[in-house]
């Protein structure tokens, strides 16, 4: 039987605490999953720690004990997405999520088909159950709404993914700061605009390509992080072989 793991809201989730669960949470573990009282499930508090606990009875679990786990990546990946249409925002929120960013970002810009979303509960409750899924300790926050240029006013770290950018990604890459939290910017169906692009280089963006082929907006979002998560996995590695190459002359070949 696999581990059953549940995010618990509750201010207190410690040691010997008996936790008395939400109508969800209820309706999760009893409805959905099949629990029953003795069996075992894990309890995580969104702050990055696990707890094995037991069933009690149809209202209240108690924590066992607290488990030692190394799942959740060190990695500071904020993705910022501009909106999409119909569910393909749900999509880039779950697998963004099972890649390990911290945080979503979900903005407006110029081409935008959707101008507004109803969807902010919605999507907090998908990053949820996909962290629940994939064994994550804590939730990516999923910030309200944005419109693009209060987005740019505030990063100071940031790579924007642009299909007519002449920067090959690792290049972009190289130039960040790798010590402070990395802001990806991931553009809608119809990419951004030339005035965007270069508004967001004037508050000293990168600027990226994501290769010859010019991805759908979704999976572009799930190829970036994907990549910049390799290299950063990788950094000292493609930072040694890229002073190499820099270093090497004709006469070394």
């Amino acid at each position: 039987m696999s581990e059953i793991r549940l995010f618990i809201d509750y201010a207190k989730v410690s040691k010997g605490n008996i936790i008395e669960l939400s109508k969800g949470d209820k309706k999760y573990l009893f409805n959905v999953l099949r629990r029953l009282p003795d069996d075992i499930i894990f309890i995580l508090d969104g702050k990055g720690k696990s707890f094995k606990a037991k069933i009690i009875d149809k209202n209240h679990i108690k924590i066992i004990d607290e488990e030692e786990n190394i799942k959740e990546s060190h990695l500071d990946l904020i993705l910022c997405q501009a909106l999409l249409k119909g569910e393909k925002m749900d999509f880039v929120i779950q697998k963004s999520t099972e890649l390990g960013v911290k945080k979503i970002i979900p903005f407006i810009s110029e081409r935008c088909v959707l101008k507004s979303t109803n969807k902010i509960e919605r999507w907090r409750r998908i990053a949820k159950e996909s962290s629940e899924q994939c064994g994550r300790l804590v939730v990516p926050e999923i910030d309200s709404l944005e419109n693009f240029d209060e987005l740019i006013s505030y990063i100071d770290n940031g790579l924007l993914f642009w299909e007519k950018a002449e920067s090959p990604l690792i290049d972009a890459f190289l130039s960040l700061n790798i010590s402070k939290p990395l802001f990806l910017i991931v553009g809608p169906e119809g990419g951004f605009s030339l005035k965007e692009v270069n508004n967001a280089l004037g508050k000293g963006i990168k600027i990226a390509s994501l290769g010859r082929r010019i991805l759908r907006a979704d999976t572009a979002a799930i190829f970036s992080l994907s990549v910049v998560s390799f290299l950063l996995q990788n950094y000292d590695i493609i930072e040694v072989s890229e002073n190499d190459i820099k270093g090497k002359s004709f006469k070394d070949s």
